[in-house]
C-alpha cells in the first residue's frame, strides 16, 4: 500500500518538474525581455580580403621610410576591425595604424638609422682629434674610431674649418650644409678611406 503511494507521489513529482522545465523554456524563448540584448552598433571589419595593406618601417634618426610589404591582406588580418587591428599592432610598442585612401598602412617606428644611412660615414673632431662617425652629418651618436695617425693641426685650414662646423651642422643654412656634405660626408667606408689615404702627408710619423 505505502509502496504504491510512494510510487504515485514520485511520478507526480517527476511530471511537475518536467512541466516546470518546459514552461520556463517556452517563456524564455517567447518573451523578448528574457532574450539577450545586443548593445551598440555592429562593428564592420576594416580589413577585407580585397583590402590593400602597406607595411613599413620608419626610422626616427633619419626619417626614412622603408616599405617591406604592399599587397592583399594576409589571412590573419582579414576580418579585423580597426580596434582589433590596433590591439594586434599596439601603439606602445611603436606601431601606428592609418587608412590612406584605399590602403591600410601599418607603420613600425624604429629608433636609429635605416640600412642605407648606417653605411654612411662623416668626419668630425673628438677631443682634439680627427674622428670618424657612423651615419650622415648631424648624427654624432656613434663614434666609430679616432684617426690617431693624422695630426689634425697639420690639416689645411679650410678643411679644419669644415671639421669644426660638423657638430653645428643642424644650425647651418642649406648652402653651408651642402658644402659640408661634399667635403666630409661619405656614402660608405670605401669612399671615406679614399680621402684618408690622401692625408698621409699629415701624419705624425
Amino acid at each position: 500500500m505505502f509502496k504504491k503511494i510512494y510510487t504515485m507521489l514520485a511520478a507526480a513529482l517527476a511530471v511537475f518538474l518536467i512541466a516546470t522545465t518546459v514552461y520556463v523554456t517556452l517563456t524564455s524563448v517567447s518573451n523578448p525581455a528574457m532574450k539577450p540584448v545586443l548593445t551598440g552598433e555592429r562593428v564592420e571589419p576594416l580589413i577585407q580580403s580585397t583590402t590593400t595593406i602597406r607595411q613599413e618601417n620608419k626610422y626616427t634618426a633619419c626619417g626614412d621610410v622603408e616599405v617591406y610589404y604592399r599587397g592583399p591582406a594576409k589571412r590573419d588580418l582579414v576580418g579585423l576591425d580597426e580596434n582589433r587591428l590596433r590591439l594586434k599592432y599596439p601603439q606602445q610598442e611603436g606601431w601606428a595604424v592609418a587608412v590612406e585612401g584605399d590602403e591600410v598602412v601599418i607603420t613600425r617606428q624604429i629608433d636609429g638609422l635605416c640600412g642605407m644611412h648606417r653605411e654612411y660615414r662623416h668626419l668630425g673632431i673628438h677631443e682634439g682629434q680627427l674622428a670618424v662617425y657612423q651615419g650622415p652629418l648631424g648624427h654624432d651618436e656613434v663614434l666609430l674610431r679616432i684617426e690617431t695617425g693624422i695630426n689634425i693641426n697639420c690639416l689645411p685650414e679650410s678643411f679644419l674649418d669644415k671639421l669644426n662646423k660638423s657638430d653645428t651642422y643642424a644650425n647651418l643654412n642649406a648652402d653651408e650644409q651642402l658644402e659640408l656634405r661634399n667635403a666630409i660626408e661619405f656614402t660608405d667606408e670605401q669612399a671615406l678611406n679614399a680621402l684618408l689615404e690622401n692625408f698621409d702627408e699629415y701624419s705624425d710619423s
